[in-house]
Order: structure tokens, then sequence, then C-alpha cells
């Protein structure tokens, strides 16, 4: 796993127009995405959810959903994002099955990292890295942890949190394999240049 990772969060995003912003990101070379519902997995955002799906699968694109393991293990998409208080490791491996992406965030915490790997995370992420409002009290990342953990850690790194045009070329420096971005993304004209500035 390598690139953009485009956070598709309901406080950022109009999911009922959510097509057509993933299949502009698609254009752009994001190919990692995560879908993020916090109110209600209604039968509207299922849907949704559904349609992101088949746009994804069409273009060899990866689906990943926030902390709900039995949605994603029901609409058999490609794996789920959990906190670290959210689901144990295990046991959503033996729901999703060895082949699924198991995403762990992991804050500032460079032995939750490294116990995540050990309990068998596909990746895990750090944040956040800068100031955001998609995230009640986020947790403020130290650049050390990042640093320490790529020198350690055998699994892709994450970095999240406040992540846009401004500060992308920054973040790219730090040389992790993922860079998680969600209001960053929210409009054609930042899709546009992140991608740009990202793989330039």
């Amino acid at each position: 796993m390598k690139g953009i990772y485009a956070i598709l969060d309901e406080s950022n995003f109009n999911f009922s127009s959510l097509e057509k912003s993933v299949k502009y990101m698609i254009k752009y070379n994001i190919k990692i995405f995560q879908i993020r519902i916090k109110s209600s997995f209604s039968k509207k955002n299922i849907s949704i959810i559904k349609k992101i799906k088949f746009l994804c699968k069409n273009h060899k694109c990866l689906l990943i959903l926030n902390d709900n393991v039995n949605l994603a293990n029901e609409l058999e998409l490609d794996g789920v994002h959990v906190g670290s208080g959210d689901a144990d490791i295990s046991s959503v491996r033996s729901t999703l099955g060895e082949n699924k992406i198991i995403g762990v965030s992991c804050y500032n915490d460079i032995n939750l990292a490294l116990s995540s790997e050990k309990l068998g995370a596909s990746y895990i992420s750090f944040g956040s890295l800068y100031k955001t409002t998609t995230k009640l009290n986020p947790i403020n990342l130290d650049i050390s942890t990042v640093k320490n953990a790529s020198k350690i850690l055998k699994i892709p790194i994450c970095l999240i949190g406040g992540i846009n045009t401004n500060n992308v070329h920054d973040v790219i420096k730090l040389n992790c394999d993922l860079i998680a971005i969600s209001k960053g993304l929210s409009s054609k004209n930042e899709i546009e240049n992140i991608s740009k500035i990202y793989y330039e």
C-alpha cells in the first residue's frame, strides 16, 4: 500500500454526490479510499457504500470501511480501519479472513504500533500530524515517533491529520507509505493540486 489515501468522511463530503468525487480522485491516480461514517449506517448510506465499492472494483482501487467490521465483511469490502479501543485485531482478522486489510490508529504511540503489527495489522496510522477539524480532540503527533517507527516497523505507515496543499510537500519528505487526507480533498481543485504535488 502506497500513495494518497482518501478518507471519505461524512463531515467533509456530500455523500449524495460521493460517486462524482471518487471518480475525480481516481482520474488523478488516487486508488485507496476509506469511508468514515460516525452517524448511522442507514439504507441510503449502505447503498452509497455499495456504489463506491462497484466503482473501486472496476478501477482496481481499494475500499476500506472505518470501524464497522461486520458491515465491511457483509459487503465484502477490502478491509477495515479501527481505533485502538474499537476492536481486537485478532477477532477482526478472524471475521474478515487473512487476505483483508486491517488498519489501526496508533495516534502518537510507537508501542501500540509495534503490538498492532505483531497482532496482524496490515498498516498503522499516526496522527494528528497537523491541526484538524475532522476529529474531536485529536492527539498531536511527534515527528520523532514517525522517524523511529519507520526504522523498526515492517508494515506500511500512514500519516493523517490536517494535511492539505499547504503542507503536503513537508509530509512527502517524511517518506511514509500512505498520506491520509479528508477535508484537503473535498474540492476538485484540491484533488488536482495534491495529486500533482504527490505524483510530480
